[in-house]
């Protein structure tokens, strides 16, 4: 019988309870590894217990079941601890070094089960390391570097973009430092949001590419900074690193950068030395917020599960999101770090203030939420679950209701001289700096150790 990619670990297990494998030979193993290719084969690694030399016959049994069990899927490779040759020996100690416990091992049982999985993308999105930020989470808790955020979406058109710029201005007239990085390579339009940029229209996908040739191509030089007061009002001006020019290059430097990703696997290293320089050209950052692309894609995953200190993460009351941001949720969940990534979770397209599906949407994704986080958020034994109605518990979602002035496009510059534009974009920046992206922002604040309103430096420390 034929089977698929997603039986293939059940019919390994299956396979090692068998009585005659058991007895012969699952019982005298300290620990199995499950091997599965980048097109989707098994092969397995059993590791015997000190000691002990496995029966040339049992493997052979185990060899021959493995392939009536997994068909096609099985990579006709069973590996030994021991092996001739310096290429064997090495392929084992990759194994032993990047093999993770499986989610069924029991520690406490032999034999131990691992998985290692071999791929040439979505890393980021299937891993279950603590990711790597530029500068670790204890530094931008005491203050003394900036919180990078990533505002990401399971699903485009929910808003995701408009609520970052309405972050990143109710911050700045707060006082706080605020950088923006479109991260969204393939969709880039943070930048068409603000005043046309009249330098040499570079930016993220400018900097990923030019610094492996250049290394002396300076960051500093290419970010945007946004110092009309009728964005900022008395606060800080706004710093942008747009994703790039969308011309005829665009494309192919794109096509370029994909290829980087899969064949050296640097893209987060360089991502996380942009972050660095970015922070350095800014100058005392408080906050840098990614736009994030939307979905599982490589990029997406790499701000919000390996670049960031926190996430702000966007759904709508239906089974297509929930069941995308259900996955997210357990990446984010981190088990192999000491805490989850911090979440804040909004509600996006909600209905509006006085509709008569307003509440019952809002009760439904509550507890919507509440159910995915504590089955997929806090699945750690020794990771408490706050109380349902804790309101800045991270299931506890941030409701942005959809409001026809921002369904247009959000153009916050004047689009020509008439009288009417300066009104616009005042009105424009009102509904966006005020309620509920003030809860947003404060929250936000919150959970990376801010306070919404900043003090003056002078006045920092002081009681």
């Amino acid at each position: 019988m034929d089977i698929t990619f997603g039986e293939t670990f059940d019919k390994v297990r299956e396979l090692f309870s068998e009585p005659d494998i058991e007895n012969n030979l699952t019982k005298y193993v300290e620990a199995i590894a499950i091997i599965r290719d980048i097109y989707g084969k098994i092969r397995v690694f059993i590791e015997p217990q000190e000691e002990v030399k496995l029966a040339e016959e049992a493997i052979e049994n185990c060899h021959q079941k493995l392939a009536e069990k997994l068909g096609s899927y099985y990579g006709e490779d069973i590996w030994l601890p021991e092996g001739e040759g310096d290429g064997y020996k090495a392929l084992i100690e990759v194994i032993k070094e990047e093999r993770v416990p499986a989610e069924w091992d029991d520690a406490t049982v032999s034999p131990r089960w691992y998985i290692l999985e071999r791929h040439v993308a979505k890393h980021a999105w299937t891993t279950e390391d603590a990711g790597n930020p530029p500068w670790p989470q204890e530094v931008v808790y005491a203050g003394h570097q900036a919180a990078v955020v990533s505002f990401f979406s399971f699903k485009g058109g929910v808003g995701r973009t408009t609520a970052l710029v309405a972050t990143a201005l109710t911050l700045a007239r707060n006082g706080h430092r605020v950088a923006m990085v479109d991260l969204d390579l393939e969709a880039p339009g943070l930048a068409a949001i603000f005043p046309a940029d009249t330098g040499d229209n570079t930016g993220v996908i400018d900097y990923l590419l030019e610094k492996r040739i250049q290394k002396n191509w300076r960051l500093a030089t290419h970010l945007r900074s946004l110092g009309e007061q009728a964005l900022r009002g008395e606060g800080e001006p706004l710093r942008l690193l747009p994703a790039g020019y969308i011309d005829e290059k665009y494309l192919e430097k794109l096509a370029r950068l994909d290829v980087q990703n899969l064949v050296d696997k640097e893209l987060a290293k360089n991502l996380r030395g942009m972050l660095k320089e970015l922070a350095s050209a800014a100058g005392n950052l408080d906050v840098i917020l990614l736009d994030a692309r939307a979905g599982f894609h490589d990029l997406g995953g790499l701000a919000i599960a390996n670049l960031s200190h926190a996430a702000v993460v966007f759904g709508t009351q239906s089974r297509q999101s929930w069941a995308g941001l259900t996955q997210v949720f357990r990446r984010l969940a981190r088990p192999l770090a000491d805490e989850p990534l911090p979440v804040l979770l909004i509600h996006s397209m909600a209905p509006g203030l006085g509709t008569r599906e307003r509440e019952p949407e809002l009760q439904e994704f509550r507890e919507k939420a509440y159910s995915v986080f504590q089955e997929n958020y806090y699945i750690s034994q020794d990771r408490a679950i706050p109380n349902s109605n804790d309101r800045e518990a991270p299931f506890w979602p941030v409701v942005l209701e959809w409001q026809s002035e921002l369904r247009r496009e959000i153009a916050l510059f004047p689009l020509d001289s008439s009288l009417g534009e300066a009104s616009r974009v005042s009105g424009l920046v009102s509904i966006l700096t005020g309620s509920p992206y003030q809860e947003l922002a404060s929250r936000l604040c919150r959970i990376v150790g801010r306070n919404l309103k900043k003090e003056n430096e002078e006045n920092e420390g002081k009681p």
